[in-house]
């Protein structure tokens, strides 16, 4: 097996595995989420939100990401570079809009970004040699 598919398969059970993580944890107590950021789900609401952004988006793309490992790993990077850098655009204006935040938040934007340049690259080192560019966008 080539030396690419195996770092891109590596790389997407990685993900597949944290954001099981979260999920999990936000599915059994969502409360435990958001004491992070010192946040209190006051209501059935909140709680109930939580576990289906949190916890049933994330256990969906959890197992995605470990389906793409092993039979569509183009479309696995492409996932993980929108959501990973989906999370890091929205960091990043935050802090531009409200300043800097705490030391969670710092931690969160440089995991997801070093995610979504990794999902890029891996993304790039996966195309066809001709034209790397644009085959790595293309159907």
């Amino acid at each position: 097996m080539k030396l690419n598919l195996i770092i891109t398969r590596v790389f997407l059970i990685l993900l597949a595995l944290a954001t099981l993580n979260i999920a999990v944890q936000a599915i059994l107590d969502p409360q435990v989420i958001f004491d992070n950021v010192q946040v209190q789900l006051g209501n059935i609401t909140a709680r109930n939100s939580v576990r289906a952004l949190y916890g049933g988006v994330n256990l969906a793309f959890g197992l995605f990401w470990i389906y793409a490992a092993f039979r569509q790993q183009k479309t696995g990077l492409i996932l993980a570079g929108l959501y990973t850098g989906g999370f890091a655009v929205g960091r990043i204006l935050s802090l531009v809009m409200d300043g800097m935040p705490g030391a969670f938040a710092m931690q969160w934007l440089i995991t997801e970004s070093v995610f979504a340049l990794l999902a890029a690259g891996l993304l790039y080192w996966n195309a066809p040699k001709t034209n790397k560019a644009s085959a790595a966008f293309s159907n």
